[in-house]
């Protein structure tokens, strides 16, 4: 059932046309829940909301956006966004729609505490939603800068206005707990103006009497009843959320629960397995019969060629086919023969080589010998005796001594060696040309060696060089479609993927049909694309979303076997995640050995301090906090707002001053 009321047009008629036709969404859908849609409304503050969307599980504010367009963020929380290179900011000065949105969930949570019980909703789990007139394309920093920021879990961006329902659908959250009879109520306070301090603009006039509009009376008078036992049952898990330790995290601002989109993921994927068991049993069916025809066909052609050998030559073919292949094997084996005359020559050659240096070397033993015994023994040699009388010079005839007579004297020893030893002149004089040509390679050996050495090092530095310097692979785009290049221009891989990203530590992000996934620096893909989005690495683990749960992978490609309503990347060994029960920090895939402190936002690890958000205010921990958390945070005070520390200094906003603080807490320039 539903129930419109719309207390005054809307100035901008393109808005209005919005309304209406979130109005008709809401009246078609089928089997929806009782629901209490409200346009344009005036607070008590003097702000006007776009639309306000009640039903028994959720309380969303919609902000209408006629235009359509690609939207780009450079900052999701304090900056315009651009739709269309045009500035899109929000309504009130808010810098941005989330902004605005920041702003009116506690302008509207303060307005719905004067018709709701404590028991029956929890208003700090208002969510948001930014509803475009005109199809959205969203730029690739969009979803990066939205889970930047933690408190962002409880506003969406719908892309595409005809899945409106759906998204509203999956708000839903246990922490919202009205009945019909309690939305049927609610309408009626307020066109009937039963609350004294709402202000005469916002009295609601009586919906035209629509089939939608209409209270059952039967709902009507039941009403009470469910409301009080509501309220007793919330009354009960508050009793029991303060006896669990989780008092001081009373005003969380966390994501929706989601539990009716878990179990439908998990149908899903049941319904995933099924299939994919039920496809492996046909492919493995299908790889029998593919065997069992080709084991037939061996078969038949072995069948075959036993009957073409038993069966007469008939036709001259067959005899010049059969001749061919006689002559064929004739050759063959002729190869054959040569081949193993050729291996057993050179198995001969080789023996006969292995004979001549084997001979040479035992030469080359008794020279080196040889020349030792005769440097041992030329210096014990005697003088040369006086020459004897010649005949000659006795006849009178004047000659004397040559100079190869007197530089050149042999003495007794040696000249009985070289007489001795006629024999061994011979084999020494054969040796001599193989003992030089030893003794030249011998000599070049080392230089070039040297040389070598020298080549085979200038290689590995070229390659090594070329390796340094060529880079990760080129993203190429070609038919609209995305690939990669090498350094030297070859084609990694082929144009094939949606959208690629650049390489970090070895690996890119891809997307294949709306799926991302990772490839290495060798083209492979190492994470085949299955998630709705993932990030690049991060600390060894890539954040990795999966409809509207997060969760993360390794560097092995295994997924966690948690998932969460948000998440942020891991720095410094940690990663902020929020479920049920709020903000806290994981260190990897291990399950939690004791509860985890809990914060109302937690962020990133940056120089070994994290902003986190306690009691409504922000403040600075150390990794220390998280093992023994202590009240007091000091050095560092509470603040109204903060950023991340960033070159050693971060900016924080306390009592209307904004300034820097460095690490220790003081303030800094």
């Amino acid at each position: 059932m539903l129930h419109a009321f719309l207390p005054a047009p809307f100035s901008d008629a393109a808005r209005h046309v919005q309304f209406e036709a979130v109005r008709a969404a809401l009246a078609a859908e089928p089997q929806a829940p009782a629901t209490l849609l409200l346009g344009n409304l005036m607070l008590p503050d003097g702000g006007r909301l776009d639309a306000v969307v009640i039903r028994p599980h959720s309380l969303t504010l919609l902000l209408l956006e006629p235009r359509g367009g690609h939207l780009a963020i450079r900052d999701f929380a304090h900056a315009a966004w651009q739709l269309d290179s045009a500035p899109l900011t929000g309504a009130a000065g808010a810098d941005n729609p989330f902004q605005q949105f920041s702003q009116q969930k506690e302008a509207l949570a303060h307005f719905l505490r004067q018709y709701l019980e404590a028991g029956q909703a929890n208003l700090n789990f208002i969510t948001g939603l930014l509803l475009f007139g005109e199809p959205v394309v969203f730029g690739r920093e969009v979803e990066e800068r939205m889970a930047a920021v933690p408190a962002a879990s409880s506003f969406h961006l719908l892309a595409d206005p005809t899945r409106f329902t759906r998204r509203l659908a999956q708000l839903a959250t246990p922490e919202i707990d009205l009945t019909e009879a309690d939305i049927a109520q609610l309408a009626q306070e307020l066109t009937a103006g039963k609350v004294a301090s709402v202000p005469e603009t916002l009295l609601i006039p009586e919906p035209k009497p629509e089939p939608e509009s209409e209270l059952e009376p039967a709902a009507a008078a039941a009403g009470p009843a469910p409301a009080a036992g509501g309220g007793f049952l919330q009354q009960k898990a508050t009793q029991l959320w303060h006896w669990l330790g989780a008092h001081d995290i009373d005003d969380l601002d966390t994501a929706p629960y989601g539990y009716e989109e878990v179990a439908a993921r998990q149908q899903e994927k049941q319904e995933l397995e099924q299939l994919r068991t039920t496809m492996q049993a046909e492919v493995a069916t299908q790889l029998r019969a593919l065997e069992a025809r080709e084991a037939e066909r061996e078969r038949s052609l072995v069948q075959l060629r036993e009957k073409l050998a038993a069966a007469p030559a008939v036709a001259p073919e067959a005899a010049a086919l059969q001749a061919r292949i006689a002559a064929e094997s004739r050759e063959k084996d002729i190869l054959e023969a040569a081949m193993q005359a050729s291996r057993a020559e050179s198995e001969a050659r080789n023996r006969e080589l292995d004979a001549k240096i084997e001979q040479l070397s035992q030469l080359m033993l008794q020279m080196q010998a040889a020349t030792a015994a005769s440097a041992a023994a030329e210096p014990a040699a005697p003088a040369p005796p006086k020459p004897a009388a010649n005949p000659a010079v006795a006849a009178g005839l004047g000659a004397e001594p040559t100079a190869a007579a007197a530089f050149s004297p042999v003495s007794a020893p040696a000249a009985a060696r070289h007489s001795a030893a006629p024999a061994a002149s011979a084999p020494a004089k054969a040796t001599q040309p193989y003992a030089r040509l030893l003794r030249k390679w011998r000599r070049r050996l080392p230089r070039l060696g040297i040389v070598a050495g020298g080549l085979m090092g200038l290689i590995v530095a070229i390659w090594a060089f070329r390796a340094a310097t060529a880079g990760p692979p080129k993203a190429f785009e070609q038919n609209g479609r995305w690939g990669f290049l090498e350094a030297d221009g070859d084609t990694l891989v082929p144009a094939r993927y949606t959208s690629v990203a650049e390489f970090r530590e070895g690996r890119a992000v891809v997307e294949k049909q709306g799926a991302f996934g990772f490839i290495n620096d060798k083209g492979e893909e190492t994470l085949a694309p299955a998630y709705d989005a993932l990030n690049p690495c991060a600390d060894g683990f890539a954040r990795a979303r999966i409809g509207d749960l997060y969760t993360f992978v390794d560097e092995k490609g295994e997924e966690f076997s948690h998932y969460y309503y948000n998440a942020l990347d891991f720095s410094e060994g940690r990663a902020a995640v929020l479920d049920r029960r709020g903000w806290f920090y994981i260190v990897g895939p291990e399950a939690e050995t004791k509860p985890p402190v809990l914060f109302q936002e937690a962020y990133s690890f940056h120089d070994g301090l994290a902003r986190v958000k306690l009691q409504g205010t922000y403040t600075f921990i150390s990794q220390d906090y998280l093992d023994e958390p202590n009240p007091d945070t000091k050095p560092f005070g509470r603040y109204t707002d903060a950023g991340d520390f960033a070159d050693g200094r971060a900016r924080v906003v306390q009592e209307g001053r904004t300034f820097y603080i460095d690490k220790s807490g003081e303030p800094t320039e």
